[in-house]
């Protein structure tokens, strides 16, 4: 997702899209054509394999995934706050580190949700992966490449503020970090929507770490899967900058907390006390069967939200989720 550095609502970014473009993003926005015969090979050679891949990796994807989530014992604490929120507000904002994005994909398919993916060659893989999976997907964000990057924020706000019913995902330490510390595009959607924010973690007792920058994580089967929702917070949309900062420092410490509480699950503290990967110095705030910390008064109550808080109308939304789904775990 794109760094917002300010807490006002960002203007509308002429070369932003006009909505989710998913799939269709490489149709609509041919790359210009290399002068250099050899680059020009080269570009073809690397969009066909790209697109090879987007085509078999997504299938290949879901197949393993279906398999971890099948042979685990999931224990699921986050399908009913999640639901539960998106039937009273119609929007939601759920943010997570960018460590467990694997799995992101499968482990949301039946939030229908919507997040952001680059507009590189990984990000089109990925796009096909999260349409699998039942996502609405942007394009834009940080990439590397100065011509692919496209700030999308604006656009985004603006669909949760015009589509029923929007449930988005958001790695808060984007594509490139720096790891476990929170960029605050997700908290000026919330801000601008009257959106309620949800921490959320999907953690894995047998899993294998790749010694990526954000030590991203790939489930293995058989294990224990344990997944949770904390919340609601909330970000005032009258709030000054100095408040803004506080609110989003207050989710940072949130998502860390909600991490090692899923780290202390399966294995022990470090001897020196901080997650490798975790601010310096940083200290756990929450007790041990303690959930969360509130900041504001409205915060992890969800029975009494913020009068700025959006409620739709009985004609925004389809109507509240049936018992099946409400209740319906990761195929268990």
């Amino acid at each position: 997702m794109a760094d917002a550095q300010e807490a006002q609502t960002p203007s509308p970014d002429p070369s932003a899209p006009e909505g989710p473009e998913g799939s269709a993003y490489e149709d609509l926005h041919s790359r210009r054509r290399s002068r250099g015969l050899r680059r020009r090979l080269r570009g073809w050679i690397s969009g066909l394999a790209t697109g090879i891949f987007a085509r078999t990796f997504p299938y290949i994807y879901y197949t393993y995934c279906w398999l971890v989530f099948t042979t685990s014992r999931v224990q699921d604490e986050l399908t009913g706050p999640l639901t539960r929120m998106a039937d009273r507000h119609g929007r939601v904002v759920c943010i997570l580190w960018h460590q467990e994005v694997f799995t992101v994909a499968y482990a949301y398919r039946h939030m229908h949700g919507h997040t952001l993916a680059s507009t590189g060659n990984l990000g089109r893989v990925i796009t096909r992966m999260l349409e699998l999976c039942n996502f609405t997907v942007f394009r834009g964000g940080s990439s590397q490449s100065k011509s692919r990057r496209r700030r999308v924020l604006a656009d985004m706000i603006r669909h949760m503020q015009e589509e029923p019913r929007v449930i988005y995902g958001v790695t808060v330490d984007g594509s490139h970090g720096p790891a476990f510390r929170m960029k605050k595009g997700s908290a000026m959607i919330a801000k601008a929507c009257g959106a309620p924010l949800m921490v959320v973690r999907t953690w894995f007792s047998w899993r294998f770490t790749l010694p990526t920058w954000d030590r991203m994580v790939i489930p293995l089967p058989f294990g224990r899967i344990h997944m949770q929702a904390v919340g609601p917070y909330w970000v005032d949309p009258d709030t000054d900058e100095a408040g803004f900062e506080a609110t989003c420092n207050h989710l940072e410490s949130e998502l860390l907390d909600l991490a090692d509480r899923s780290f202390g699950m399966y294995e022990r503290r470090p001897p020196e006390g901080t997650r490798p990967g975790f601010p310096e110095g940083w200290q756990a705030r929450w007790a041990p069967d303690q959930d969360g910390l509130a900041l504001g008064p409205h915060d992890l109550a969800p029975d009494n939200p913020p009068p700025y808080a959006h409620r739709p109308t009985s004609s925004d939304l389809p109507g509240p989720a049936t018992d099946h789904e409400r209740s319906e775990s990761i195929d268990r």
